[in-house]
């Protein structure tokens, strides 16, 4: 592990800026109580800022240690993140989202995991942990690698693929083409091709970005956004294109 993995996970600035509290809410109105701090604050005002670690750097480590021992990994990760650090033990916390480390061996030669929040032993399949480590040999393997040897399908697997025809349903529809990361647009509007633009990507799913291109006025949910230019398509841009007016 580099020796400045630790500033590479940090470095993100802390969530909960906008609303924490100034230094001149510290100060208690009662006069019997002239300061407040640290605990007490946080319990009386609610209004703290909190971690936000960028954790991809140390995903990316830990998919680069497949196939050696975990114990050595393990070290090495223990030697740049230690326990000294309030900060550097909540990202340690972090690590068996990642990897699947209590692996048991039952009975029947079967494989459970239970995760660092503990509940009931899970089977390979219901590992969210893209990696997992062998409770024979003590090595980093892969989970959807292990999944195929068991003939069984991997539960992440099937979460992404239900996220992903979620996501089509909603964000994809005939009569909208998205072009340009989402600021320039194909819509069919009453029968016609229009091309549209805007000033910043619309978050907004197809079937009511459809309906506000449609509409003379954007609604509130839209507010954010505004058309910056829409023209309807000549027969040589539909041509080109491969549409056809309704």
């Amino acid at each position: 592990m580099r020796d400045d993995m630790f500033k590479v996970i940090v470095e993100r600035p802390r969530c909960g800026r906008a609303w924490a509290v100034k230094s001149k809410a510290r100060y208690d109105r009662l006069p019997e109580r002239s300061h407040v701090t640290g605990r007490r604050l946080a319990l009386e005002v609610g209004s703290t800022k909190g971690l936000n670690e960028n954790l991809a750097p140390l995903k990316r480590y830990l998919h680069k240690q497949v196939g050696r021992p975990w114990d050595k990994v393990f070290s090495e990760i223990c030697a740049t993140l230690d326990t000294g650090s309030t900060v550097k033990q909540h990202v340690r916390e972090h690590i068996e989202d990642f990897i699947m480390v209590k692996v048991g061996v039952a009975a029947d030669g079967s494989f459970y995991g239970s995760g660092h929040w503990g509940g009931k032993p899970l089977a390979p399949p219901m590992w969210w942990q893209e990696l997992y480590v062998d409770p024979k040999d003590g090595l980093i393997k892969r989970t959807d690698k292990l999944c195929r040897k068991l003939r069984v399908p991997n539960q992440r697997d099937h979460w992404r693929e239900r996220a992903k025809a979620r996501w089509q349903a909603e964000w994809t529809h005939p009569d909208l083409i998205r072009r340009d990361g989402g600021q320039r647009f194909l819509a069919k509007l009453k029968g016609c091709w229009f091309e549209i633009e805007t000033d910043r990507p619309p978050c907004l799913n197809a079937p009511d970005l459809i309906a506000a291109f449609a509409s003379t006025q954007i609604g509130e949910a839209a507010a954010k956004w505004q058309i910056v230019s829409k023209r309807q398509l000549s027969k040589k841009a539909l041509k080109a294109e491969g549409l056809s007016n309704g």
